[in-house]
């Protein structure tokens, strides 16, 4: 059986989102934040003139890491986009 949704039922279900959304969201932001550190911190190094394999490996680690995590942030936006118009 399929029971329609009270307005009161609703409105908890919207506030559970919004509040597990900010933690959804957080966490692939959070790996850009790290991913745009390390390459920061890559890049000083060689344009101190310390071009070792260690620096350029850390720099295309960090370009994968900042992908990969734009890819989970996304996916969650779409995700919740998509809940949140099947509930309202």
């Amino acid at each position: 059986m399929n029971f329609p949704l009270q307005s009161a039922d609703k409105g908890a279900m919207v506030s559970a989102v919004g509040s597990s959304s900010a933690t959804l969201l957080s966490n692939p932001l959070e790996g850009m934040r790290r991913g745009f550190q390390q390459a920061s911190d890559a890049s000083a190094k060689i344009a101190d003139g310390d071009v070792s394999p260690e620096n350029m490996v850390s720099m295309i680690q960090a370009e994968v890491l900042v992908k990969a995590n734009a890819v989970v942030a996304q996916t969650a936006d779409k995700l919740l986009g998509a809940f949140l118009d099947t509930k309202a």
